[in-house]
């Protein structure tokens, strides 16, 4: 009787452990994702709106997993982790090579999300794991790919060159001559970054003579970078050649720096309607990324005479404007990555007592204690390099204001040196009339006519919501209309007050301070953290006071005017 019950119970885990085949048509659009990305895209948007209340639990997940892959392959940048999580959590008690791709896909997401500490403990958590006998070659070559470029990027180079390296060793032995191009590609960019250009070089030109029978773009972007190398060893001419023969062939998600690249060799070149030409296309992308050397570039001296001067200040406005953004974001960096380690350590200890004492542990706190290694070595260089980069920003916002004084200077015969000296005695007259009112009267209440307007009804609507209100959407103009019923020298006084160094942002920011709007509820509507909203209120005060007087005493002055 015991033997027909412990048979019973072997017979019930062998049929529930074994494999299940997943529904033909989601295998049938995993087979085509790398060779056909938006078909596969296509036909899972099909079967998504129709079959999927049809299909069992594995093949819920398994649709979700392939939804996240085929928006990789079709370069969509993933924004949220809540699917991926679900998905590891799934395949993470299954013995199911499918875990190691959910891990895989984990990385890529958090990637996006600009999250590199979380995302290399998934390909880290990947590698540990993946199976000697795997087939799937391919995935471990990718998950090595993008743990040495990620490595790259926070310029870990010693670190990322083994990852590289094996991933190459792996294309090589696929005969996966695309992959492997890429993948030395990607270490000939890492020593690029690292300054050692022989090394680099010498990779490079073997990505391209492997590159014989690959499309254009790929040889290309061989070029592109060699072009780099040798613009930044001073080898004009060279660069030169290299950019005028990769420009027009390189693919669009490699055109942002082809073009930061052309208009940086172009116009140590002296060539310098080229150089206008490059800098003015790469200013009109989407991308915000090297915006700055476009900015550089069209507000040089060589470049005055190409730009009328309107759109000078226009340019002017518009640095400024995305230097205080940047400076934003860099401030803000050092908090995040803090804030992820921490998240990343609790989540480690509540893993930790859920699971129970095994081998597995035992990998895990391997894995765990190599991860904090270089989740630590990760903040120390954000530190580091939030602090390089807090001062360059400072520093270029000040030439940017000694830039717009020479041009004003420059072309307005300002024999104004009373007019100066009466704006200079406005602004500090009213700063001290603001400052003691408010020491005298607190805070200022909301004024009726906001309060029971419709658009501050509608201010409430977008909170309750948690819309983002774009800075070009009309709401502001008819917020700002409101505002100025209720003070009429409410944007005369603040222009004042910054010296006309009035941003999109700042003024939309004062204008939700004017109507009492919470930092929280702030961040909300302007699409930013709070810790973003913290930092605008601040630059409102050094802008005002000249230094840091506290957030809540620039909201009362604000509320004030």
């Amino acid at each position: 009787m015991i033997y027909r019950i412990l048979f019973l119970i072997s017979l019930v885990l062998m049929i529930g452990c074994s494999p299940r085949e997943h529904d033909k048509r989601l295998t049938g659009i995993d087979a085509i994702i790398a060779e056909s990305p938006e078909e596969a895209l296509a036909l899972l948007d099909s079967i998504d709106s129709i079959a999927r209340p049809t299909f069992a639990e594995a093949d819920r997940y398994y649709l979700d997993l392939l939804r996240i892959k085929v928006q990789d392959k079709n370069y969509i940048r993933h924004s949220s982790d809540t699917t991926i999580l679900k998905v590891i959590d799934y395949y993470s008690d299954k013995d199911d090579e499918l875990y190691f791709e959910a891990l895989y896909y984990g990385g890529r997401v958090y990637a996006d999300m600009g999250d590199t500490p979380t995302a290399l403990q998934y390909f880290h958590q990947a590698l540990d794991n993946f199976p000697e006998d795997s087939p799937n070659l391919n995935l471990k070559a990718n998950i090595l790919s993008q743990t040495g470029r990620l490595l790259t990027s926070i310029n870990l180079f010693d670190e990322a060159v083994p990852y590289i390296e094996e991933a190459i060793a792996i294309g090589d032995q696929l005969r996966d001559t695309l992959n492997m191009v890429y993948d030395i590609q990607l270490l000939g960019g890492t020593y690029r970054r690292a300054r050692e250009f022989d090394r680099a070089e010498s990779l490079l030109n073997k990505a391209l003579n492997f590159s014989s029978n690959l499309p254009s773009s790929i040889k290309a972007k061989s070029k592109m970078t060699l072009a780099e190398i040798k613009f930044q060893q001073g080898k004009l001419d060279s660069a030169l050649v290299l950019i005028r023969e990769s420009i027009d062939s390189v693919s669009p998600m490699s055109r942002n720096n082809a073009l930061a690249y052309a208009t940086k060799i172009y116009f140590e070149n002296k060539i310098l309607d080229t150089a206008y030409i490059y800098a003015y296309q790469l200013l009109h992308l989407e991308s915000p990324l090297n915006k700055g050397t476009a900015y550089q570039t069209l507000l040089s001296p060589e470049l005055r005479n190409f730009i009328p001067l309107d759109t000078i200040h226009k340019y002017i406005s518009e640095y400024r404007e995305y230097l205080e953004n940047y400076y934003d974001s860099n401030e803000m960096q050092l908090a995040i990555n803090e804030q992820n380690f921490y998240n990343y350590q609790l989540h480690e200890r509540e893993r930790e007592k859920a699971e129970t004492f095994s081998a597995r542990l035992i990998k895990w706190i391997f894995g765990i204690s190599f991860l904090c290694f270089i989740l630590a070595v990760t903040i120390l260089y954000y530190k580091n390099k939030t602090k390089k980069t807090l001062l360059k920003l400072h520093i270029a916002l000040n030439n940017i204001d000694k830039l717009n004084e020479n041009i004003s200077a420059g072309n307005h015969n300002l024999n104004s040196t009373n007019n100066i000296e009466d704006e200079h005695e406005l602004r500090e007259k009213l700063k001290d009339k603001l400052l003691s009112i408010y020491h005298k009267n607190g805070d200022m209440p909301l004024s009726k006519t906001i309060l029971d307007s419709d658009v501050y009804n509608k201010l409430l609507e977008y909170i309750k919501d948690e819309k983002i209100i774009s800075h070009d959407d009309i709401f502001w103009e008819e917020l700002e209309e409101t505002i100025i019923k209720s003070s009429p020298d409410f944007k005369n006084n603040l222009q004042l007050l910054v010296q006309s160094h009035l941003t999109t942002i700042d003024y939309h920011t004062a204008l939700l301070i004017k109507c009492h709007i919470q930092p929280s509820q702030m961040a909300i509507l302007l699409g930013r953290t709070r810790s973003a909203i913290v930092s605008r209120r601040a630059t409102l005060s050094i802008k005002i006071f000249g230094e840091k007087i506290g957030t809540k005493v620039i909201d009362h002055i604000i509320r004030l005017l």
